[in-house]
């Protein structure tokens, strides 16, 4: 067997074809060493170069952006030598944007025009359009937007559908940092879905924004849209904007095929209640998953009153012993003499009120 193995070797492996191949390895070995090598130099190179450049440039958008007008500032010619240079040029950019974003009035309308003089909106619309990678993209729309270029929103706004998730989501916010609600309509255009991540800043951006415009026409077409996040997101307008003449639109949702979309259906509709909501969503309560049936009970703790009696007096006959607790508690809380009726209820039926009236008196106590 010994001798078998010692063939094949000798056979397969002679001392030319593995010479060869420690050479093959040597040379790949080398080229990694120095790829590495390369772009830890570039690295330095660029660190000691950005490094070297800073105090001038921090000095000189400092001055800049405290004149009362650029027409007072003279730059030197130095400061325009460096500007020849790609690590400078986004490093005059990076320092522009982090001034914009804490400057308003005056001081914010000279980093724009800054920004505008030394041509460097240019950069950021490369950057946009023809960047390599979504990164790039990204962070071109970025500088836009937070440099206020509106006459770029027709080009962002395309961008808004991108197939790519985070230019997208870019694209979406620096729309509405432009426009504010109106926006909103690459919500008509969208096929891709919006994320919960995407709906809170989005929610977020728009509370930067005073509503200048009647939402009323628009959101019910969201709430038909074909794309279920739309739905919810415009769900989530109507609840943050308080919009109860919506509630026909929102009770529709409540019968959406969709799960998440009648989560939040309901608890738009608990937002914007009047006293007909303890009765609907009652009415949809055997309809839907156990998590919608507690939220709707533990929401019901808040607006249930007698009228919605009879309906939670058969709650406590429910299969889901969860469901049992949940409904006895809402009689204890929100009906008259609710607890004494959990308590004969526990003395009828020990197993398992007694327990849920222990547990019921609890809750009712704090």
């Amino acid at each position: 067997m010994e001798s078998t193995i010692k063939y094949a070797l000798s056979r397969f492996l002679n001392p030319e074809q593995l010479m060869f191949a420690v050479q093959v390895l040597a040379l790949f070995i080398l080229l990694v060493v120095a790829t590495i090598y390369l772009y830890l130099f570039y690295r330095k190179q660029a660190f000691i170069y950005t490094s070297r450049i800073s105090k001038n440039l921090e000095k000189w958008i400092s001055t800049i952006v405290m004149e009362e007008s650029l027409d007072n500032v003279v730059l030197p010619k130095r400061f325009y030598h460096m500007m020849t240079n790609a690590l400078a040029r986004q490093y005059v950019i990076d320092e522009l944007i982090g001034c914009k974003k804490n400057f308003s009035g005056l001081a914010g309308e000279n980093i724009k025009e800054l920004y505008l003089e030394l041509g460097l909106k240019a950069e950021s619309v490369k950057k946009m359009k023809h960047g390599n990678g979504w990164h790039i993209k990204a962070k071109g729309i970025q500088e836009l937007y937070t440099m206020g270029q509106t006459d770029m929103l027709p080009a962002i706004y395309k961008l808004t559908n991108s197939s790519n998730e985070f230019v997208r989501m870019e694209a979406q916010t620096a729309i509405i940092h432009l426009s504010g609600f109106p926006g909103l309509r690459f919500l008509d255009v969208i096929s891709y879905p919006l994320t919960e991540w995407q709906q809170l800043k989005l929610l977020e951006q728009l509370k930067l924004t005073p509503i200048k415009e009647d939402l009323t026409g628009k959101i019910p077409h969201w709430l038909a849209s074909k794309n279920d996040t739309v739905v919810i997101f415009a769900l989530k307008l109507a609840d943050e904007y308080q919009l109860y003449h919506l509630k026909s639109q929102v009770i529709a949702c409540l019968v959406h095929p969709i799960a998440s979309v009648r989560s939040q259906g309901l608890k738009t509709l608990v937002r914007i209640a009047d006293e007909s909501a303890p009765s609907i969503l009652l009415g949809y309560l055997n309809k839907e998953d156990y998590m919608n049936q507690a939220y709707i009970l533990d929401a019901l703790q808040y607006l249930a009153t007698d009228r919605e009696k009879p309906f939670l007096l058969q709650l406590l006959d429910y299969p889901n012993e969860k469901i049992k607790l949940k409904a006895a508690i809402v009689i204890a809380k929100c009906c008259t003499d609710g607890l004494e009726m959990i308590k004969q209820r526990a003395l009828t039926q020990p197993v398992p009120f007694g327990e849920i009236f222990l547990h019921v008196t609890e809750v009712v106590k704090t």
